[in-house]
Order: structure tokens, then sequence, then C-alpha cells
């Protein structure tokens, strides 16, 4: 372990982590990284290496929901992620199916966020100073109850307000899809115009979401789905959920990923 490198803090609740998260939480270990795994749980499948940690310490596992369409914790990670970068320091949070490429290092600022597309920056991989205004904001926000989004339309604001008027306010987990991620970081971001903090879509997201075909290509090789700059993949394992793993190509991204051998 290379203790001038930041911390990487993960999620993870459930009582197994699976061969993706395990070989991505891995590859972190191995270019140095202490990594921590907050968890409620108890699992089986733990690499050797990680500190694990109890989650409880950030928020109480009363405070779990799920995403109402989609069943994904997603967004209570969201509001974990939030919490937990008030309360580390030289830390940064990455969620559990981003692969490491490269050491991570912290820029003096101490924001690390980056595009996954030209326009929409991700929270996958996160770290805020904890005395940043944007980090209270996304802990403000995710800490009510239900909200409406400032960047929704006049529409869609006027529409959250009646479903309200009559008893069926959106509570975080049954508001859009990367409301409370994505999308408010996004938002936030422009408004306090941070936008030169935010790293290039090649540094951290070099695989977007609709090429994960990529990943399962024997052709492709990881040098040619990255670029020098990048230092992780995000696997989007939403996106990837449904593959019988023990089917993929042997020569492909995502199985040298899984024995890490990138």
């Amino acid at each position: 372990m290379n203790e001038q490198l930041p911390s990487i803090n993960a999620l993870w609740i459930g009582g197994s982590l699976g061969k993706i998260s395990s070989a991505c939480l891995t590859s972190f270990l191995k270019h140095g990284h202490q990594v921590n795994l907050y968890a409620y749980d108890e699992m089986a499948d733990l690499p050797q290496g990680i500190n694990v940690l109890d989650a409880n310490q950030i928020l109480g596992k009363s405070k779990i929901f799920r995403h109402h369409k989609r069943g994904s914790y997603a967004p209570f990670s969201d509001v974990f992620r939030y919490n937990m970068l008030k309360q580390i320091s030289n830390g940064i949070y990455v969620d559990c199916d981003v692969y490491c490429l490269k050491p991570m290092t912290l820029p003096d600022h101490g924001y690390l966020l980056g595009y996954e597309n030209p326009s929409i920056i991700s929270n996958a991989v996160l770290a805020l100073p904890q005395d940043s205004e944007l980090l209270d904001i996304l802990i403000h926000l995710t800490s009510q109850p239900y909200f409406t989004p400032e960047w929704y339309s006049g529409y869609d604001k006027l529409r959250l307000k009646i479903k309200r008027l009559f008893g069926h306010a959106n509570t975080l987990g049954k508001m859009g899809w990367g409301v409370t991620g994505p999308s408010a970081v996004t938002h936030y971001v422009n408004k306090l115009q941070l936008n030169h903090l935010v790293q290039p879509v090649d540094v951290l997201y070099p695989i977007q979401h609709h090429e994960t075909g990529k990943l399962l290509d024997p052709n492709i090789d990881i040098k040619d789905a990255i670029t020098n700059q990048s230092v992780c993949v995000h696997l989007y394992n939403e996106t990837i959920r449904h593959l019988n793993l023990d089917e993929i190509s042997p020569d492909c991204i995502l199985a040298k990923m899984l024995d890490n051998q990138v």
C-alpha cells in the first residue's frame, strides 16, 4: 500500500460482492491504494486486503432504500457517498463497478469528478473538499424526504407540486433515474461555475454506457478503448448485469479484468 495515495472508499449492500465488484476493488489494491469498503452485512467473497468498515457510521441501515422501478440501491448510494465524503479526508468514493487502470491522485484543489459524456458529470468516481459548497448542497438536497429539482421544467415542477397536494409526493426512491446523482452533480457544478475542475471524458469514463460492447469484443484491446490519460473504467453494472460471465470470451477486456490482468 502506498500511504501517499488517497484512500479508495466504496459501499456495498448485501452478502456477496460477485465477480465484477471483487475484481474492481482488487484493481485498486493492485495499484497501491488502501481500499475501505463500507458494508452493513458480512460478505463471503471479500478479497484479501480490503478494509471493511461499518456503514452505520455514515448512515444507519434503517435509511436504506431502493429505486422504485429498478430495485437498485443507486439513489441510496448517492446519499451515502455525499455524507461519507463529509466525514473523510484524502479519500475518493468509487462505485464498486469502477476498475482501476493506474493509481489515482487528488488534484490540489481537492475535486475529483469527471464528464461521462460532453454534457453529463458522473459521480461514480467522486472526491470533494469537506468544506465545499457543492458537497453541502448535495447533502442538503438528499437529506430532504422529497424535493423538486430546480433544474426541472416548469411543467415538471407543477406536476410534482400537484402530486404532493394529493398525498403522492415523490420520495428520493421515486425520483427519476440519476436525479440525485449525475443530474444533481451536473446542475450544481454548472451553477457554481466549477466546470474547469472537471476531468475530461477519457480520464475517468473512457468507455461510456452505450459502449460496453467493447468490453466483450475479443478483438479489442484495452489500449484501443482508452487513452494515455485514462485512470479507470466504469463498467456500468446496470448495463451488463444480465451477462453470464462464464460464457464471455476469455480474450475480451472484461474477462481479463475479472482476472485482474488489465
